[in-house]
């Protein structure tokens, strides 16, 4: 058995964002007394939780994976509604981007270059913060593509559902000429 199946689960939800530990006045050196260490502050790495902009608003489906496989209708109000999410978090994610210094700071140099990232103004500051922009704009690029994707799945579901209700009435409109057929034979009139 693992420690995931052993241990109990635990809501990390509930923990504090930051760690502190206090610890009691300690020189770091005795020849220079001013300078002392009296605590740690760390960000507690171990915390989650839901971004605000990530929690479904009413009437949305959010995170619901499932439906009623009999009904196409169900499926295609999920299709459009995580297109809908995924269209609108691929804008509001600028704010990542803007916390980065914006789409300029990607191209922005180290040291060498005199200007500087959010990061810093070292050269691997710089790299970093190139990759940043990157990766953010790959992501944001893909989440938009997954977007338009779902759309047209709901489209196309829309258009099968639409065939089926066609091919349904047409089977029920031969349903009724084959049963007005077998009624005429059995009394023995012609139609």
């Amino acid at each position: 058995m693992s420690d995931e199946e052993t241990s109990p689960r635990v809501d990390r939800t509930e923990q504090p964002e930051e760690i502190r530990v206090d610890t009691p006045y300690m020189p770091i050196s005795p020849v220079v007394p001013t300078v002392r260490l009296s605590g740690i502050t760390m960000d507690n790495v171990n915390r989650a939780q839901t971004p605000s902009g990530l929690v479904p608003g009413a009437g949305e489906s959010g995170d619901n994976t499932e439906w009623d496989a009999s009904s196409l209708d169900k499926a295609i109000e999920w299709l459009e509604s995580h297109a809908s999410f995924l269209n609108k978090q691929s804008y509001t994610m600028v704010e990542i981007q803007d916390r980065m210094g914006g789409a300029a700071a990607g191209g922005m140099a180290g040291v060498g270059g005199g200007a500087s990232s959010p990061l810093g103004a070292f050269d691997r500051a710089g790299d970093l913060a190139r990759k940043h922009n990157s990766l953010f704009t790959t992501t944001q690029q893909s989440v938009r593509k997954l977007a338009e994707d779902l759309y047209k799945a709901a489209n196309a579901l829309r258009e099968v559902k639409e065939n089926y209700e066609t091919a349904e009435r047409a089977n029920a409109m031969s349903a009724a000429e084959m049963e007005r057929a077998f009624s005429a034979a059995s009394t023995g009139s012609n139609g």
